[in-house]
């Protein structure tokens, strides 16, 4: 009888995506089936000059784009620190204003706080402020 155990069940830690199984694999051709691991091994190691160039020319153009990001994040460094500064000067200016009206406001309110002062009724005027006259026929 035959077993009826479940065969050839990957889990999850056995897929991999295709991305993950062609970075680990290299393409095999029918000459590299015949070498052997350590000629393979010292064939990928061998360097030619056209590879050194192209290497060189490689770091030399990353080098440039480095620099050029620098440049781009100076530049907007002092962007931001003018912004900074015309915001802090607006900020300042707009607390000044703000102290200055309720001083304003302030001593606005001090003499109502006090009452005004009363006149008296010999200068002409009653009790409630209105001024009298006498008419005479």
């Amino acid at each position: 009888m035959k077993s009826e155990t479940l065969r050839g069940i990957r889990t999850m830690r056995d897929v991999k995506s295709s991305v993950e199984a062609a970075a680990r694999r290299k393409p095999r051709t029918t000459n590299s089936l015949g070498k052997t691991e350590e000629e393979l091994h010292r064939l990928e190691s061998v360097n030619d000059v056209s590879t050194g160039k192209l290497l060189r020319d490689e770091r030399r153009r990353f080098a440039a784009r480095q620099a050029s990001v620098e440049r781009v994040r100076k530049r907007l460094l002092r962007f931001r620190e003018r912004l900074a500064m015309t915001v802090n000067r607006n900020r300042a200016l707009m607390d000044l204003r703000h102290e200055l009206r309720q001083q304003r406001d302030i001593a606005a309110q001090k003499p109502l706080a006090q009452g005004r002062p009363e006149m008296s009724t010999e200068q002409g005027r009653s009790e409630d402020g209105l001024r009298q006259k006498e008419v005479e026929y």
